[in-house]
């Protein structure tokens, strides 16, 4: 089954816009997380910067071709995301280190949890609501 109401502009635009504000967001919050006392790692702005962008444009992809091809496309995006939002956790609070090998802190998870929570959200709201 073909769902021809989707438009593939209309669902990258939404993941565009989803993905922006939550590099915003990000950004902001580790702002806000460096205050409160989270350490900060180097040239971590760029990193949140893609890593705030490229999951979620990648999102909006999966959602065009689930939404595109089948009946129950919107709610299997739902169920994926949410799965992939809780498993993004586990690094979180299981690995005391980078995958450069810089080990971070107990205040790791002050700083990227959030940052988890808004991206995962905005992909999970954002792009099916934006892109009607």
């Amino acid at each position: 089954m073909q769902n021809s109401e989707i438009n593939f502009g209309r669902v990258l635009k939404a993941g565009f816009i989803a993905a922006f504000i939550g590099v915003g967001l990000n950004n902001i919050w580790s702002l806000i997380a460096g205050v409160l006392g989270a350490t900060i790692p180097p040239a971590f702005a760029i990193a949140v910067t893609i890593s705030s962008l490229l999951p979620v444009v990648v999102a909006s992809l999966v959602y065009f071709v689930l939404a595109r091809y089948l009946a129950k496309g919107p709610l299997i995006f739902t169920v994926l995301g949410v799965g992939f939002l809780l498993f993004s956790f586990f690094p979180i609070f299981n690995n005391p280190q980078l995958p450069d090998g810089t080990v971070m802190d107990d205040t790791f998870p002050l700083l990227v949890a959030p940052m988890h929570v808004f991206s995962g959200v905005l992909a999970l709201y954002g792009i099916p609501k934006w892109s009607r």
